[in-house]
């Protein structure tokens, strides 16, 4: 219970820092989220916390990774292979040499293949972090694509490397080329196991799509489980788990287009998840660093007072040279990203250098240190983990810096205020032209509350002019009962009976502080108003005895009521649709639709015609492809981009699946 209770208060973090970040975005995100692992490891329960190292490669790396697969473009993957393969496999490998070898003569304490462990763990980049850093300037396109690939492999490259480095620790021994043909073994047979297993698993999702069996209650968690069982048999098999899952996650992005004649609902059902948990395993990463900190320095300094600094040095130290290492190595052309001339080959190498930046996977292989060699504690496991700490800070803060010095602000290509603008204008189209076509039918006036949700949400309507619209409109329909009095379409004492049961339009003016007042008078005055309808009842039960009708003749009676109140209503509740229809614009929109709602729902109650679901979503599909069509021909005659274009109808195609699903109860 204890550790499930230690998981959701993780989880709670990363969803504070998100929601922090979500608000000010001052900081990138994995500043946050460390922060707030600072802030949990002030609990008790997290003074002591450890995670079984394991549990980071299997839970944590293996999802992760699997996900980076299934979202990578193949096209542009295959054409920057060689690119990618010299960033991410040979770059990779030159980097954890070098950093090994610097490393163990600075420090002799540390042996080479631990050394060389630690090259391993700081080596990998991570693209999500490259993002959060990048969010407001303008990253060349070629360099953050190749960016995203290298980090889709050199975590790969770097997990084999460290899985050796640590073998090598344990049993002390360690030949080049036992490693060298351990490392073709380990990364190539990992890939063909993925491969395979990827075609396997993908046949089979398939084949339940075929069969109908494609709800999100059976596919969403089969691909869940999907990376478990990769990495599960790739290590059974003494092959690389992780670049097994990274296979798998390429064949699932190679069959996007046979995996998408599933059901729209389910695209997004999985689309959603996998964006969610990745965030979640991300965070929980960086939330683990900001716990473990203070007692990873604790225990550095109980050794020995002077080690923190000694570490620090040399965490900043190894992030200069592994900066190095990866400008010369891309200005020498070893890594060729694009035909750049001189200044710009210089320009977008210490870019692409800079954005090396550490991160997710950095911090999982550190974790995943083994707590015991042998039959006695890891000495150094806390000196790796504060060195692989000091990394990802440095690599995240100097870029942060940097970066913005280099290269210009972002300019989105669809602005917040171009969206809602475009937003606005859309639906206001649809509204004209259903208000056109269907104005008079109180469908319409739901389908244009519907509507009016699409928008942004800009505040509540002004209570003055809803006032005023509920007074122009009962005043006009007022006129029109006396019109038709005065022209013997209806009966006096019909017409004042009708005007009675009208009158509750003052219910839906009542503001919230009128309301209270209502709910305490009742409390205070409520079993006085309860005798009082008793007396009323009695008195109308005295009349109804003193009339002579029978049961059966007041029901008739009290129906030829109703029917009248039908009949009148007709003619005042067209006009007054009229008439808001004809007042409607943008800035009295949201009191006009609420106006409107109370006299369809008015209406519906006095016309027994509330069961009108079928009628409303058949208007409602019709709305939307208005909104369609508007959309094309904007985009026709180039009053809005393609971009534009493109996001309203990802959210009109999300409107629409979401409110019609939610009524249809699938």
């Amino acid at each position: 219970m204890q550790t499930v209770f230690l998981v959701l208060l993780l989880i709670a973090a990363v969803v504070a820092a998100n929601a922090v970040f979500a608000r000010f975005k001052l900081l990138p995100v994995a500043f946050l989220q460390i922060a707030a692992g600072l802030v949990l490891s002030l609990i008790p329960l997290y003074q002591n916390f450890e995670l079984e190292p394991e549990v980071f490669l299997f839970v944590i790396i293996s999802v992760l990774m699997f996900n980076d697969g299934q979202n990578t473009n193949m096209r542009k993957l295959s054409h920057q292979l060689r690119t990618t393969l010299s960033l991410a496999v040979m770059l990779a490998m030159v980097t954890i040499v070098i950093v090994g070898f610097v490393t163990h003569w600075l420090v002799p304490a540390f042996s080479l293949a631990l050394a060389l462990a630690l090259g391993a763990i700081i080596t990998p980049t991570d693209a999500v972090a490259v993002s959060s850093i990048t969010s407001k300037i303008s990253v060349p396109k070629d360099v953050m694509d190749t960016l995203e690939n290298e980090s889709l492999f050199n975590d790969a490259s770097g997990i084999v490397a460290f899985n050796l480095a640590i073998a090598a620790l344990v049993t002390g021994k360690f030949s080049i080329w036992s490693g060298i043909g351990n490392f073709l073994y380990v990364f190539i047979g990992g890939i063909i196991v993925g491969a395979f297993l990827g075609y396997v698993i993908v046949a089979v999702r398939i084949m339940l799509i075929n069969m109908g069996v494609d709800t999100p209650s059976v596919v969403v968690p089969y691909t869940l489980l999907t990376p478990f069982v990769v990495y599960f048999l790739a290590e059974g098999l003494g092959v690389s788990g992780i670049l097994a899952v990274v296979a798998t996650g390429l064949i699932h992005g190679v069959q996007q287009n046979r995996l998408r004649l599933t059901t729209s609902r389910l695209q997004i059902v999985m689309s959603t998840t996998w964006s969610i948990i990745a965030s979640i395993l991300n965070g929980i990463v960086f939330v683990l660093l900001g716990v473990s900190l203070p007692s990873v320095i604790s225990h550095l300094q109980q050794r020995d007072t002077s080690s923190v600094a000694i570490l620090i040095g040399l965490g900043l130290l190894l992030y200069v040279v592994m900066t190095l290492v990866r400008f010369t190595w891309i200005q020498l052309g070893f890594a060729n990203i694009r035909a750049w001339t001189n200044r710009e080959r210089t320009i977008n190498s210490l870019v692409a250098a800079l954005s090396g930046v550490h991160g997710t996977i950095t911090l999982a292989m550190a974790f995943s240190l083994p707590l015991t060699l042998g039959s006695h504690a890891f000495t150094y496991r806390n000196d790796i983990i504060f060195v692989a700490a000091v990394v990802i800070l440095a690599s995240l803060l100097v870029p942060t810096i940097v970066l913005p010095l280099l290269l210009p602000k972002q300019v989105d290509k669809v602005t917040d205020e171009d969206l809602a603008q475009a937003k606005v204008d859309m639906v206001t189209n649809a509204i004209r032209m259903i208000q056109a076509r269907y104005g008079e039918t109180p469908d319409a006036g739901e389908v244009i509350m519907i509507l009016e949700g699409q928008r942004a949400v800009d505040g509540r309507p002004d209570k003055a002019q809803l006032n005023r619209l509920f007074d122009q409109a009962y005043d006009l329909e007022q006129a029109t009962i006396d019109k038709m009095i005065a022209n013997g379409e209806v009966d006096a004492g019909v017409a004042e009976r009708y005007i009675r049961i009208s009158q509750n339009r003052l219910q839906n003016q009542q503001s919230f502080w009128q309301r209270l007042r209502s709910f305490i008078k009742f409390f205070i005055f409520g079993r006085w108003s309860v005798s009082k309808k008793a007396r009323a009842r009695r008195k109308a039960m005295q009349q109804f005895k003193q009339s002579g009708l029978t049961r059966e003749q007041s029901i008739e009676k009290n129906r030829q009521v109703w029917a009248q109140m039908r009949e009148v209503e007709q003619k005042p509740y067209t006009v007054v649709v009229n008439f808001l229809n004809n007042q409607y614009n943008e800035s009295n929109r949201q009191a006009v639709g609420i106006v409107r709602r109370a006299y369809d729902e008015r209406h519906r109650r006095l016309s027994g015609t509330r069961d009108f679901q079928d009628a409303q979503n058949e208007l409602l599909i019709q709305a939307f492809q208005l909104e369609y069509n508007y959309i094309q021909a904007q985009m026709a005659t180039k009053k809005i981009s393609h971009d534009l274009g493109n996001q309203l109808y990802e959210q009109i195609s999300t409107d629409q699946l979401v409110y019609l699903q939610s009524v249809n109860g699938d």
